[in-house]
């Protein structure tokens, strides 16, 4: 375990490699501690004020196990000490390669795009008429709406693939392919995106199973959004929704 002793001193370890002749101060939470960069408080003159000593500067946490050290952003500390938090308990819920392209896209624990997709809903609603929205589904949206998700190609490298975009995206919404699979299937699904493949529509369905509705076919991806989050970034092939093994 860490003391705060240990953890200041760790802080200014951190200051120094950053060459800023700064003060450091510390907030100490359940987790670890999050060290902020203050600059020396300048006399006060006339004019507008200034803005707070802290602001602009990055912020760092000290894992209160492990002393490990992450920078963050200037965001209030408390908001940081919530996110940390977030970003442990979600640890080995995604492969690290897939984890990583999911953070490159702008994905982080506890991302919440609600405003984003309430406005998509409404401005597509004569689109999405007699779609039901599953919650499964809108907790998708919600939590990776607007994000890119680039797919592996041969060369094991990101952006070599077909890109998936999730809804809400900046292009409108097919819903005929998601009313078809319905009837064909007796099972109805809400759209949660398309990729680049045909292209093709993304949907899922009340348990959380989504599928690729290709013009070619109509496709499993996968039995809940993780693991279709994980496939779509990996790639590979996927079960043929007519085997119904799902």
């Amino acid at each position: 375990m860490i003391s705060r002793d240990e953890a200041l001193a760790i802080a200014r370890e951190w200051a120094d490699e950053r060459r800023v002749a700064f003060d450091v101060t510390l907030f100490e939470f359940d987790l670890g501690y999050v060290a902020c960069l203050v600059e020396p408080v300048a006399a006060a003159t006339d004019g507008p004020p200034l803005p707070p000593p802290a602001t602009g500067y990055p912020r760092a946490v000290i894992d209160r196990e492990s002393g490990e050290v992450s920078q963050w952003p200037s965001l209030p500390w408390q908001t940081i000490a919530e996110r940390y938090a977030q970003r442990r308990a979600a640890e080995g819920r995604f492969p690290p390669d897939v984890r990583h392209v999911l953070e490159q896209a702008g994905w982080f624990p506890g991302r919440d795009a609600s405003a984003a997709v309430d406005h998509w809903m409404v401005r597509f609603a004569d689109e999405l008429a007699g779609l039901e929205c599953p919650p499964v589904a809108r907790a998708a949206l919600v939590e990776f709406g607007g994000l890119r998700l680039p797919q592996f190609g041969r060369s094991g490298r990101p952006g070599g693939g077909f890109m998936s975009f999730i809804h809400p995206t900046r292009g409108g919404v097919v819903t005929d392919a998601a009313r078809d699979f319905a009837e064909e299937f007796d099972n109805p699904v809400y759209p949660i995106g398309n990729n680049e493949d045909g292209p093709s529509e993304l949907v899922a369905d009340a348990q959380g199973r989504v599928f690729m509705l290709h013009w070619a076919d109509y496709f499993f991806v996968g039995p809940d959004i993780d693991s279709a989050i994980v496939k779509l970034i990996r790639g590979g092939p996927m079960a043929e929704a007519s085997d119904r093994d799902w």
